[in-house]
């Protein structure tokens, strides 16, 4: 007995690329905000983001929300965010930023009562 299963596709087909400078004025914590973090138990992701400031040099810029995986190719899934930060400003621009849009969690019904 074989049942047609939808093949679902993995995560990592909508990993995107993009090469991000800010003009030099400050750092790139000014343009993107960072949040999370491991001391939050959440991965890095992208807060809030000023695209009239940054120039996105090839790919599209980061949305809110976006889950950060690599800043020019250094894993930051599971560093915290004051680490993760580090790693950002080690690089000088422009820098690459590996991100994912987060999925979606399916709704959870409570259990039925007794």
């Amino acid at each position: 007995m074989s049942k047609t299963l939808k093949k679902k596709k993995h995560w990592f087909v909508k990993v995107q690329e993009c090469s991000v400078s800010w003009g030099g004025s400050g750092e790139l914590t000014a343009v993107v905000e960072v949040r999370g973090g491991a001391e939050l138990g959440e991965f890095p992701h992208i807060g809030r983001v000023i695209p009239e400031a940054a120039v996105c040099h090839t790919g599209r810029l980061p949305g809110s929300g976006d889950v950060l995986l690599e800043v020019n190719g250094t894993p930051v899934s599971g560093l915290t965010n004051r680490d993760t930060l580090a790693v950002i400003r080690h690089f000088r621009e422009p820098i690459r930023l590996k991100t994912v849009r987060p999925g979606r969690c399916p709704l959870i019904l409570s259990p039925p009562a007794a």
